[in-house]
């Protein structure tokens, strides 16, 4: 059998008497093709050259050879493959697909192939393949190949459709790489599925509702945000069922921002103590290094092992204005000034002293107050007295008040009433006593000598110091007694009218 298109040789030998110096003729079918030559050639073999050919020697003798069939033979043709029950099928159900072919001879063998895939499938030598129980893997395209002596022939490739919910769901990142902040990313929710996914979800780790609904596949920030960074997933459904995807975690880099810088323990701090500064930042990478300044300062302080910076004993030079700058790759941001004040150790003394004299004075204050006024109502009762006296020029004994314990006066002559008060001046733990005279002796110096008065003061903060003497017209004092009181003896002068001449 021969191929068409295939070039045949055939001779005529003839052996015992016929065969010396005897030429032969050619038959196909019983038909003369001519005297033949001892090598005869068919070219282009076709369909028209097929049948049975003999040799007969010439002259004709009732001698003829064996017939020889010559018969047109091909490659398989027409391969078909079918799907039984039907191509298109459940994920679980069972197929079986069947390869047909028209060869001579026929088909001897058959082999099976997935579209995209280099190997065949295994075990598949027969003319049927049974695939059992489907998956979402045996979804694709089949052909066969069918093979006999004369060659082979391959069938055109069938769609196996089986059907399933999403598969292999995951979530796709544009642009590849970091996301860096004012950029535009999105994010796409990659399923494999059949029929193709209809729906689509995002979620956001640790929240109670959707990121977004809809049916977009896509998420895309057009600027994407610090607080955009996050833990992202997606589900995808189609009628059979839906899939989720993995967690993937969406971190957008940014540099440093919200940078400040806090002292402790305070701003305002005593020389000698210790002072920490730090300097915080929001910062994603993270912070590389922190370099310090102080405004008007020549000199810049820089520390790569942390944020801090530490000034373990301050003098009054670390007064000023502070600020932090801090780095990373993507970009650097500083702080807001923050001042300093160192207080000296003097300024801190004299602080307390200025609170407690203050206070004291305060006190004081009140104590005098109510010392007048006893003042005021002793005064008008010697005025009273004065008035009944038969002398009725008889001088009024004033309070006198001053910061000394012992004091001594120099009493010109004038009229008591003419002599003017002495400014009252306060002063911190002194505490003056009215010293009321004695009945005055009869003084026997001449009238314009000068005269003495001493005033003790009482450092006891009593108000029982505050006495007042009263002298009665007969000469006897009758006194408001009082143990702490202290009494000085005065010359008493002549006096004429309502003058006193030693006064």
């Amino acid at each position: 059998m021969f191929a068409a298109g295939e070039t045949v040789f055939m001779s005529c030998v003839a052996q015992g008497c016929a065969a010396p110096g005897r030429n032969f003729a050619l038959y196909r079918n019983g038909v003369n093709l001519g005297q033949s030559s001892k090598i005869s050639a068919i070219y282009n073999f076709d369909s028209q050259h097929a049948g049975t050919y003999t040799c007969r020697p010439i002259p004709p003798q009732n001698v003829q050879s064996p017939g020889v069939v010559l018969a047109l033979g091909y490659t398989p043709r027409y391969t078909t493959v079918q799907i039984i029950p039907r191509e298109s099928v459940r994920e679980g159900d069972s197929v079986t697909l069947t390869c047909s072919s028209d060869g001579a001879p026929p088909a001897e063998s058959f082999s099976w192939y997935k579209e995209g895939e280099n190997s065949r499938v295994p075990d598949s030598f027969k003319p049927e393949l049974r695939l059992w129980s489907l998956d979402y893997r045996d979804h694709g395209e089949y052909f066969c190949v069918a093979r006999n002596p004369l060659g082979t022939g391959r069938s055109r490739a069938v769609l196996l459709n089986v059907t399933y919910s999403p598969k292999n769901t995951r979530i796709l990142t544009s642009p590849k790489g970091d996301f860096m902040e004012g950029f535009a990313v999105n994010l796409t929710c990659s399923t494999n599925a059949n029929p193709p996914a209809e729906r689509y979800a995002w979620y956001r780790v640790n929240s109670g509702q959707p990121w977004t609904k809809g049916t977009s596949q896509n998420l895309t920030f057009l600027s994407v945000r610090s607080h955009h960074s996050g833990q992202y997933y997606c589900t995808a459904w189609n009628v059979f069922g839906m899939g989720t995807s993995a967690t993937i975690t969406f971190s957008v880099l940014y540099a440093p921002k919200n940078t400040s810088v806090l002292a402790r323990p305070s701003t305002v701090i005593d020389a000698g103590s210790s002072l920490t500064l730090t300097c915080s930042s929001q910062a994603n990478p993270a912070v590389e290094n922190y370099t310090w300044y102080r405004i008007n300062a020549a000199d810049a302080w820089e520390t790569r092992s942390g944020p801090r910076y530490i000034i373990p004993e301050v003098s009054l030079r670390a007064s000023g204005q502070y600020y932090c700058e801090a780095r990373n790759r993507i970009g650097v941001h500083s702080s807001p000034v923050l001042t300093v004040k160192v207080r000296g150790r003097l300024k801190v003394i004299a602080l307390a002293s200025a609170v407690g004299v203050s206070v004291a004075l305060i006190s004081l204050t009140v104590v005098v107050m109510i010392s007048k006024n006893m003042h005021r109502v002793d005064t008008e009762n010697l005025t009273e007295d004065k008035q009944h006296s038969p002398e009725g020029d008889l001088p009024v004994c004033e309070t006198l008040f001053r910061e000394s314990t012992s004091e001594t006066f120099l009493l010109k002559s004038a009229k008591m009433a003419d002599i003017p008060e002495e400014p009252e001046e306060v002063y911190e733990s002194v505490h003056p006593s009215i010293v009321p005279l004695k009945e005055a002796a009869q003084n026997t110096e001449e009238p314009g000598k000068i005269n003495y008065i001493t005033v003790h003061y009482s450092r006891m903060p009593s108000m029982d110091q505050v006495k007042v003497t009263n002298i009665s017209p007969d000469g006897e004092k009758k006194l408001k007694d009082d143990p702490s009181v202290v009494y000085t003896v005065l010359a008493k002068h002549q006096y004429h009218g309502r003058e006193l001449s030693g006064i």
